[in-house]
C-alpha cells in the first residue's frame, strides 16, 4: 500500500490546507487553459503552473496562520503588513518564472499577477519602482517566521505538483536580497518597449486565469461543473424555425432569404471579424445566433470549442432576447439550464443550475460572474470593461474571450469617441486570442472599413427591397410641446409612438394628450423596472393605441406602431426609432422627426446629444422633404462618413497609449495622460441617487427582507444574502438626479418611498414626481 505523505498543517483558508488550495488552483488553471488556442497553451502552460502553485505561498508565515484562526477582534489587531502574503508570493513566482524563461517579461508578469491577485492592477512602471529596503526587511522577517518542517513538506508537495525547483528558505532569502536590483532593472526594459497590445493581452490573460481559478477553487465545492457540456447545437435555430409557423408575407420572405443567405455563405474561419448589416425587423437576433453556431461547429472540427458571448447595449433588451434563445434551445429538446444559457448583468438573479443540480448562492455568484456557460447573454458594459480595465472583478472574465465567438448586437451604440479604441482592441484579441467577432447592426458605423470585415449579407439588396415606412423630416420650424399636440395629435384609426429626449418633455406631453380617450401609456426610467417591463409586454399585446416614451424603447425592444414621432437625435438613433414603425410591413408606416424647444426657444436635444452629431443629422435629413426606407442606407453611409470626418478620436488614442504601456492606473492628481482605469463605456452624465419605491405589497415584502439583512453582522454573509434578494429588490429601484427638490427620506445612502408616502413622491402613471423639471434631461 502506498504510504500517504504527511500534510504541512499550513492552511490557506480555515477549512483548506495550503497545499490543497495551491494544487487545486493549478488544476483549474490548467483546465481553463486547455480551452485556449494551442499556441497559447504551449507558451503559457508552465508559467501558469508556476503562478498557481506560488500565488498564496506567502500564507505559510506564522503571522498569517495565527491570523487565519483568530476571532474577528484579534484579526483586526493582527491585520497589517505582517499578514500580507501577496508580495512574498509574488517574489517566489518571479524567481521560479525565471527558471522557465529569463529572457522575457514573463517573470515580471508572474510577479504582477500574484502580487495583485487580491486587488486591482496598477501602472506597471510603478510596480517595478515601488520595492524598497523596508519591503526586503519585511520579507526576511516573514521568511524567518515560517516553520521549517512544515515548509519542507509544502515545498516537496509543490515540487511534485510541477514547480521547477525544490524551494527552501535559504534560496528564498537570497532571492529577497537581490530582488530590489532585479525588479528595478525592468524600468529601462519597459521604457524601451514598443507600444504593443500583445503584452497587455498576455498579462490580462495570466491575471484572469489566476483570479478565476483562485475564486472558483475556494467557493465551488463540486468542480465537475467546470467540465463543458457537449451538445449538438449547429442546427438549433434551423430546427426552431422549422417548428414555428411564420405566416406568408413579403417581410417574412425577406427574413427567410436573409437567413438562408447568411447560412449558405462560404465561411473561412481565418476571417475573424464579420458584419451582419440588415434593416430592423429582419431577424438579426436569430440569424447572428445561427451563424455563430455554424461557426462554432467549424471551429470544433479544428480542435476548438468556443463559447458564444452575445452582448447588447441595453438591459431592457436582454430579457427579451434571452427568452428567444431559451425558446430556440427548448425547441431542440435541451433544457436551457444556466450551464447552457447564462444571463449576466449587474442586476442578474444569483441562480445557477447545471444538469439538474442547483448551486448555493455563493457558488452561483462565482459561476455566473465567471461566464461558465455555452451561451452568455450580457451587456456591452460587461464585455468592454472585461477587455479594457484594471479591475479585479472585471478582468476575471478576460480569459473567456480566448477561442470565443462574440456577437455585438446594436454595435452602433458604441460611443463615436471610442470607435478607434474598439477597432484596435477587437482586432488585437481576434488575432492574439483567436476570437471571432460578429458585428450585428441596422446602422453600420465606420468602426471597421468594409475590407476589414467579412460581410455576411447583401445589405444593399435588403435595404433596397423595403418600403415599409416613409420618414418625414419636420426640421425647419422648431415647435413647443403644445404645438406638437396641435400638429401631430393621435387619431383613432392608427397607433402612435412618441419618443422624447428627456423625461421632462415625455411627462409633459403625456399630460397634454392623456385625455384623448384613446388607450395610452407612458414609459421612462422613472417608472419602476418591474412596472416598465409589464407595460412593454402590454404594448406588445396591443393594449395601447398611444405610447409616450423616452429613448429606452428605440433599440431592440420588439414593439410596433403605425406612426412614430421622434424628437431630433443623431441619425443612428432616429433609424432605431424608425425600427419601431410597421416592422412587419402590413401597411405603410410614417416616421416624423421634429425639433422640440422649450419656452425659451432652447432645443431639448442639445441637453442630451453631441451638437456635432445633431448638426450632421440635420444636414443629411434636410436635403429631402420625404425619405423612403430604401434610401436609408445611403443616408446612414453619408452620416457616418461626416461623423468620421468631424469627430475626434483623441480619447481613444489616449486609452490605446495606456494599454500599450500597461498604464493600468494613475495617481490621484496625475493629469498628464489617461490610464486604463479611466475608460468608461457609459459616462455618468450627472450624479444620481437610487430610490426604492414601495409600490405594492410585493415591494413591501422585499423591503422587509432587505431590512433584515442589517441583522447579519458578517459583511460577507450579508452581501451573500443580498445577492439572493438583488433581482427582486431592483425591480423597485429607480435612479433620480441627486439635486432634485423632492428628495425622499433616506435610509443610509438609499432613498426610500414607503407606500403611505407614495402620493408625495410617485405617480402611478408617470413615476417619480420631480418638482424641479430643469434637472431631468435623461431617459
Amino acid at each position: 500500500m502506498e504510504k500517504t505523505s504527511p500534510s504541512s498543517n499550513l492552511y490557506s483558508h480555515p477549512d483548506k490546507l495550503l497545499e490543497d488550495h495551491l494544487t487545486g488552483v493549478s488544476g483549474l488553471m490548467d483546465l481553463f487553459l486547455s480551452e485556449k488556442p494551442q499556441k497559447i497553451r504551449d507558451e503559457l502552460s508552465r508559467l501558469c503552473c508556476t503562478i498557481a502553485l506560488t500565488h498564496d505561498i506567502g500564507k505559510a508565515t506564522s503571522c498569517f496562520q495565527k491570523y487565519l484562526f483568530s476571532d474577528d477582534s484579534e484579526r483586526q489587531r493582527l491585520k497589517g503588513s505582517e499578514t500580507n502574503h501577496s508580495l512574498f508570493s509574488g517574489l517566489c513566482a518571479y524567481h521560479l518564472a525565471k527558471e522557465i524563461n529569463n529572457d522575457s517579461l514573463y517573470p515580471l508578469f508572474a510577479y504582477i499577477t500574484v502580487r495583485r491577485h487580491h486587488g486591482n492592477l496598477i501602472d506597471v512602471s510603478d510596480e517595478v519602482s515601488n520595492f524598497d529596503n523596508k519591503d526586503a526587511v519585511l520579507l526576511q522577517r516573514q521568511l524567518e517566521s515560517i516553520d521549517d518542517t512544515a515548509f519542507a513538506i509544502l515545498a516537496d508537495k509543490l515540487f511534485k505538483a510541477g514547480l521547477s525547483l525544490m524551494l527552501d528558505k535559504t534560496i528564498i532569502s537570497k532571492w529577497i536580497d537581490n530582488f530590489s536590483k532585479e525588479i528595478t532593472a525592468f524600468g529601462r526594459v519597459l521604457r524601451n518597449l514598443n507600444s504593443t497590445l500583445k503584452n497587455y493581452i498576455t498579462l490580462n490573460l495570466l491575471y484572469s486565469l489566476l483570479l478565476d481559478s483562485d475564486k472558483s477553487d475556494v467557493v465551488v465545492q463540486d468542480q465537475s461543473v467546470f467540465k463543458r457540456r457537449c451538445v449538438e447545437d449547429r442546427d438549433w435555430v434551423k430546427n426552431y424555425m422549422a417548428a414555428v409557423i411564420f405566416p406568408p408575407s413579403p417581410i417574412n420572405s425577406l427574413r427567410t432569404k436573409a437567413y438562408q443567405e447568411v447560412m449558405e455563405r462560404e465561411t473561412n474561419i481565418n476571417e475573424r471579424i464579420y458584419s451582419l448589416n440588415l434593416p430592423t425587423g429582419l431577424g438579426k437576433t436569430l440569424i447572428s445566433l445561427s451563424f455563430a453556431l455554424k461557426l462554432k461547429d467549424q471551429l470544433r472540427a479544428e480542435g476548438a470549442n468556443p463559447r458564444i458571448i452575445y452582448a447588447l447595449p441595453f438591459l431592457s433588451v436582454i430579457d427579451q432576447n434571452s427568452k428567444v434563445f431559451d425558446a430556440v434551445i427548448r425547441a431542440n429538446g435541451v433544457d436551457p439550464d444556466t450551464s447552457v444559457l447564462l444571463k449576466h448583468h449587474h442586476l442578474s438573479e444569483v441562480y445557477y443550475k447545471d444538469r439538474g443540480s442547483e448551486f448555493e448562492p455563493d457558488e452561483a455568484k462565482i459561476l455566473i460572474e465567471g461566464w461558465n456557460a455555452e451561451i452568455i447573454v450580457t451587456t456591452f458594459v460587461q464585455v468592454f470593461h472585461a477587455l479594457i480595465s484594471n479591475s479585479n472583478r472585471s478582468l476575471r472574465k478576460f480569459h473567456r474571450f480566448a477561442d470565443s465567438i462574440i456577437i455585438l448586437d446594436e454595435v452602433q451604440s458604441i460611443p463615436v469617441k471610442y470607435w478607434l479604441l474598439m477597432k484596435t482592441i477587437l482586432k488585437e484579441i481576434s488575432e492574439a486570442l483567436n476570437t471571432h467577432i460578429i458585428l450585428s447592426t441596422a446602422t453600420e458605423p465606420l468602426i471597421f472599413s468594409k475590407d476589414e470585415t467579412m460581410q455576411l449579407a447583401d445589405r444593399d439588396f435588403y435595404f433596397g427591397s423595403l418600403d415599409r415606412i416613409t420618414l418625414i423630416p419636420l426640421l425647419h420650424t422648431p415647435m413647443t410641446l403644445e404645438e406638437l399636440r396641435e400638429n401631430i395629435s393621435p387619431q383613432e384609426a392608427k397607433t402612435y409612438l412618441y419618443i422624447f429626449n428627456t423625461i421632462t418633455t415625455a411627462r409633459k406631453f403625456y399630460s397634454l394628450i392623456k385625455d384623448s380617450r384613446l388607450p395610452i401609456t407612458y414609459l421612462s426610467t422613472h417608472i419602476t423596472p418591474g412596472e416598465r417591463l409589464k407595460r412593454i409586454e402590454d404594448i406588445k399585446e396591443g393594449g395601447f393605441k398611444v405610447v409616450v416614451s423616452t429613448q429606452l424603447v428605440e433599440a431592440g425592444v420588439d414593439i410596433d406602431f403605425d406612426v412614430v414621432v421622434r424628437d431630433i437625435a443623431p441619425l443612428d438613433c432616429i433609424n432605431q426609432s424608425a425600427g419601431r414603425c410597421n416592422r412587419n410591413g402590413l401597411s405603410k408606416g410614417v416616421v416624423k422627426v421634429v425639433v422640440l424647444k422649450d419656452d425659451k426657444d432652447k432645443k431639448y436635444a442639445y441637453r442630451v446629444y453631441d451638437p456635432v452629431l445633431l448638426d450632421i443629422t440635420e444636414k443629411v435629413l434636410s436635403k429631402r422633404p420625404q425619405i423612403r426606407e430604401a434610401e436609408f442606407l445611403q443616408l446612414l453611409d453619408e452620416y457616418y462618413a461626416l461623423t468620421n470626418e468631424r469627430t475626434t478620436q483623441s480619447g481613444s488614442r489616449e486609452i490605446i497609449a495606456a494599454v500599450g504601456t500597461m498604464k493600468y492606473d494613475r495617481d490621484e492628481g496625475d493629469e498628464r495622460r489617461l490610464s486604463i482605469s479611466d475608460f468608461r463605456l457609459i459616462e455618468n452624465d450627472y450624479p444620481k441617487r437610487d430610490v426604492f419605491i414601495e409600490i405594492d405589497e410585493g415591494a413591501e415584502r422585499v423591503w422587509i427582507e432587505f431590512q433584515r439583512l442589517r441583522n447579519i453582522e458578517n459583511r460577507f454573509l450579508r452581501k451573500q444574502a443580498f445577492d439572493s434578494l438583488k433581482a427582486d429588490f431592483y425591480r423597485y429601484v429607480i435612479s433620480i438626479p441627486i439635486n432634485v427638490e423632492n428628495i425622499p427620506p433616506m435610509v443610509g445612502e438609499l432613498g426610500y418611498v414607503k407606500r403611505s408616502l407614495l402620493r408625495d413622491y410617485y405617480n402611478e402613471e408617470t413615476g417619480f414626481i420631480i418638482k424641479d423639471d430643469r434637472s431631468v434631461v435623461i431617459w
